[in-house]
């Protein structure tokens, strides 16, 4: 068998057309031009490469995909004339990071899904403030384009100015002349802090901090998954001591975390006792924190390489081990409450995310496993075992499931903590970068990612990925066909962070 010369070694998968393209960071992000990324694009249509996040640095837009589902592949482009091809179209995920990009830069994706503002309120001191020519403030600035509503329905909207107590966002509903909910809207942006411009400029160090008060409630999550991106930028790789206590500091946060989200989902589903014993539980373990490791909500309990306090490894040994015995000793009375038999009329059947919805707009963590999505990203984090990871998934997508998972989380979270106190994992291998590097860490909530451009030991650019966008999308999705007093226990049912979806 003879092979042309000319042959192309790299199939025309999406990846391989990625592969094609000039390698600008090791072996993991390559620039393509206008017609490899729009070749990208068309292949996406039937190629199933695991889309994770698009975000821009002033030049270039980015697009970072899972190859085999494990190894970070990234296509860079430069849009031509501040315009480039969307990948809203084939990955519909891509839809809010896209209007997130318009916003702050003024890159517009051709034939996008969506185009309105995202993030910019009207109210910012310019447009596009993040590119080279920031452009003027329209004045006064422009009520907010909603999607257009039937005329017999009636609009409900909740947030931010009412005076509840809830996240900051507006939620827009479409009421039936029956109180189902007939459309779905958020209009987010009020939380958003420029996350990404005021970690350029800080060294790691200061960076790492920023991190940890992005999001509380993942705060490990987000230390851990920038430490891990700086690291791969660095070609630093973390010690036996870190790694081990970015498990157990991240395991104690989940638990916390995921008591956090059952009390909330409890109340609205008049399951009173639950919810008391589940802050009971969470209050117990924020005092242990606090007392053991400085820190109520772990912030600053993690850093990059060895750069990290050596005494937290102890430290979080003890955490671990107070923490296992507190979530042990509550099983019986949370399994007692949830049993409850009103609870489950209530929630049974209520809130369903599809599975082929939560693929397609990209919802992982407990959201995506109780819809049949086997996405744990923890198999891929230094430290971790495989058979440690037992909770499971669940089919139903309901608020029931959603409940009962992050239930059996907690069992299996007080498992891992007495198996990984008492283990010394491998030290974590580094994904040469050249100066740039991705990261994750699978918070409560789902999988958390950051990418940083190192310059002279300092963050030149970078760019952070919160579960929040992917299930305030679709919540949209969710929402529809609900009834109106079912629609704040289905919010609650995802533990929505507006801080997370307006980074």
């Amino acid at each position: 068998m003879t092979v042309r010369a000319d042959a192309d070694p790299l199939p025309r998968t999406a990846a391989g057309l990625i592969r094609r393209g000039e390698a600008e960071a090791g072996a993991w992000r390559f620039r393509l031009d206008e017609d490899g990324w729009r070749d990208l694009v068309e292949a996406l249509r039937h190629d199933p490469l695991p889309f994770v996040t698009l975000w821009a640095d002033g030049r270039d837009v980015h697009a970072l995909f899972l190859d085999g589902g494990e190894r970070p592949l990234v296509a860079s482009v430069e849009p031509y004339g501040g315009r480039y091809l969307g990948l809203s179209p084939v990955r519909p995920a891509a839809a809010p990071f896209e209007r997130c990009m318009q916003d702050l830069w003024g890159f517009s994706a051709m034939d996008a899904r969506d185009s309105r503002p995202w993030l910019d309120q009207g109210l910012w001191s310019a447009t596009w403030p993040l590119s080279d020519r920031p452009g003027p403030v329209a004045w006064p600035p422009e009520p907010p384009d909603f999607r257009p509503v039937p005329a017999d329905h009636m609009i409900l909207g909740s947030g931010p100015a009412d005076g509840g107590h809830h996240a900051p966002g507006h939620l827009r509903l479409a009421l039936d002349g029956g109180g189902a909910v007939g459309q779905a809207e958020w209009r987010l942006g009020y939380a958003h802090r420029g996350v990404a411009a005021r970690l350029s400029g800080l060294d790691a160090a200061g960076a790492v901090r920023l991190a940890g008060r992005v999001v509380a409630g993942a705060s490990v999550a987000h230390q851990s998954a920038l430490c891990r991106a700086i690291e791969n930028a660095t070609g630093q790789a973390a010690d036996i001591a870190t790694t081990r206590s970015r498990v157990l500091l991240a395991e104690i946060e989940r638990a916390a975390t995921h008591l956090l989200d059952l009390s909330r989902v409890a109340r609205p589903a008049g399951a009173g006792a639950l919810a008391a014993e589940c802050e009971r539980v969470r209050e117990a373990i924020l005092e242990r924190c606090g007392r053991v490791g400085g820190h109520r909500l772990l912030m600053d309990c993690v850093g990059p390489g060895g750069a990290g306090d050596p005494a937290m490894d102890d430290a979080a040994a003890s955490m671990a081990v107070g923490v296992a015995d507190l979530l042990e000793s509550a099983r019986d009375r949370l399994v007692r409450c949830r049993a409850w038999p009103g609870l489950e009329m209530r929630i049974a059947g209520v809130g369903v995310l599809e599975q082929l919805v939560a693929r397609t707009l990209g919802v992982g963590g407990v959201v995506g496993r109780a819809s049949g999505r086997e996405e744990d990203l923890r198999r891929l984090v230094p430290g971790y075992r495989r058979e440690w990871l037992d909770s499971g998934v669940r089919r139903g997508g309901d608020v029931a499931a959603r409940i009962d998972l992050r239930l059996a989380e907690l069992g299996s979270v007080a498992r891992l903590l007495r198996a990984a106190a008492g283990s010394a994992p491998a030290v974590a291998r580094t994904l040469p970068g050249v100066g740039e590097g991705v990261g994750c860490a699978e918070g409560p909530r789902g999988a958390v990612w950051y990418w940083v451009r190192i310059l002279d030991g300092r963050v030149a650019a970078a760019h952070v990925c919160d579960p929040a966008l992917a299930q305030a999308s679709a919540l949209e999705h969710v929402l529809v066909g609900a009834q109106a007093e079912d629609v704040a226990m289905i919010v609650r049912s995802f533990g929505l962070s507006a801080a997370g979806a307006d980074l």
